[in-house]
Parts: C-alpha cells; structure tokens; sequence
C-alpha cells in the first residue's frame, strides 16, 4: 500500500515539471484541460500569417493596382542623348561656312567698290563744271572804244501783256535771266550782248546795242536793261541753279571790231541765282 502512494506521488511531482502554467493551475485546481476546437465564449486566439505569405501577398496586390499602373505608365521617358558629331565632320562644316562667307563678303565688296567707282564717273562726267568757266567782271573794263562801269544780273517771270511785254520771247519760257548795263565812258560803237548757259550754248537770240559818244542809242543813256529770249521752263529750276546744281550761265559782251576774232570777249558775267519782281 505504502509503495504504491509513494509511486503516485512521485509521478504527479514528475508531471508538473512538463506542463505549462494554464495546466499548471488546472492541475492544481482540479479543473479539466480544455479540449482543443473548443470555445468558452472568449474568441479564439489565432496564429498570425507567416510573414512569407503577407510578403507574397503584398506584392501581387502591388502588381494588380490599378493606381500603381497608372503611375508607372505616366513616368516621363529618359530624354534621349544629342548625337555625337565627330570632330573631322565639325571641322569640315565649319571650313564649309567659313567659305560661303568669304565668298559672300567678296561680293558685296565688289559690288560697293563697282557702284563707288560708277558713282565717281557719274559725277565727273554730268556735275556742273562752273568753276572752269574763266569770268571776266574785273570791273571797270575798259575796251577800245567804250568802258563798262558795271553789270548786273538776275532772273524774273517774262511780262505777256501791257505796254512792257517781252518781244520774241519764246512762250516755253517761264524765267528768263535779265542784265544792267552801264558805261563810264566811251565813243560810239556797237556792243554785241548774249546769253549762255554752262555748256556755253547760245540761250535766246543776240542783242546787238549801238553806243554813240558813250550812250545807248535806243534810250539815249549811259546804262541800260536787257533780257534774254529764253531760259527755264520751270520756274523751280533756279533752286537748282541756286545750288549749284546747274552750271552757271553767264553773259557775254563783245565789242564790234572783235566780233569775228577768237579773242575774249570784253566782259563775261556770270548770272546771279537772285530773281526779282516784273
């Protein structure tokens, strides 16, 4: 009898070392283990998933996102690399330019230095070359037989009617250059008087005024005024004229015994550019 309590006493000792503390204290207790499957009302406690399953399934929830798509198709394309030139191509296309260039600035180089050089001839062949003109007005001049004192010149409209019209001038004609004549002194004569334009054309027709004993025969005086026939059809031609844009006009007086020699006429005056009133 003794053996056999020892005996169970020694196998409940050698059991609580092999359970745990809920057995533990059912044990002690006297209350039944709990059957597994089993619930007391309180809700089961279960296991959490193994990590291995969670990560499986967090990836194939990322691959069926439908925002995660979107995301990744609207990533901006990497921009492309610019094409390498090689250095012999640079080269080749700058030395390419380079030469268009010159050629191009040759070009209008020459074309400047052709229309510079056509502008010059232009000028030397067609500009006024009233400077050449050799001007005899160092008055007084004395002559063979008379002396003129002086001489004045202008430009005015030509007169069409009244009791002083203009005779013989031609009705183009729209300024006409006019000149005073007056004499010192003298003994009778006849002075041939005419007009010239630049190019020493004979402009109108030729006076021919008698001088006895000094003075003019067809007013009996000392000094007289004369015009020509002819002159600017366009009365705005003497800014031209003004401007020395028009060679210089003059006139010329010649005294009778010199008329058919080649000598130099007694006065040539050159024509004012100053117009006056009729």
């Amino acid at each position: 009898m003794s053996n056999k309590s020892s005996n169970s006493k020694n196998e409940t000792h050698d059991d609580f070392w092999d359970l745990g503390d809920d057995d533990l204290n059912r044990e002690v207790s006297g209350e039944a283990p709990e059957e597994e499957g089993k619930e007391d009302g309180d809700k089961r406690i279960e296991d959490p998933p193994k990590k291995e399953k969670s990560e499986k399934a967090n990836i194939g929830d990322l691959d069926d996102d439908p925002i995660e798509e979107k995301a990744i198709e609207e990533r901006p394309a990497r921009p492309t690399k610019p094409k390498l030139v090689g250095i012999n191509e640079s080269r080749k296309e700058a030395t390419t330019v380079s030469t268009v260039e010159k050629i191009s600035l040759i070009a209008v180089i020459a074309c400047l230095v052709g229309a510079f050089a056509w502008g010059i001839s232009f000028f030397y062949h067609d500009a006024p070359e009233g400077e050449l003109v050799k001007f005899i007005e160092d008055f007084p001049i004395k002559g063979e037989d008379v002396t003129i004192e002086t001489v004045e010149t202008w430009w005015r409209k030509p007169v069409r009617s009244g009791d002083e019209t203009d005779v013989g001038v031609v009705i183009d004609s729209n300024l006409i250059p006019c000149a005073r004549i007056k004499l010192s002194e003298g003994a009778s004569t006849t002075l041939q008087v005419s007009f010239r334009d630049g190019d020493q054309n004979l402009i109108g027709d030729t006076i021919n005024l008698s001088v006895v004993n000094g003075k003019f025969s067809r007013n009996d005086s000392d000094e007289i005024v004369i015009n020509s026939t002819s002159g600017f059809n366009n009365p705005s031609r003497i800014h031209a004229y003004a401007n020395e844009d028009i060679a210089p006009w003059s006139l010329a007086i010649i005294e009778s015994n010199n008329i058919d020699s080649d000598s130099d006429p007694l006065v040539k005056a050159r024509i004012s550019a100053s117009s006056k009133d009729n």
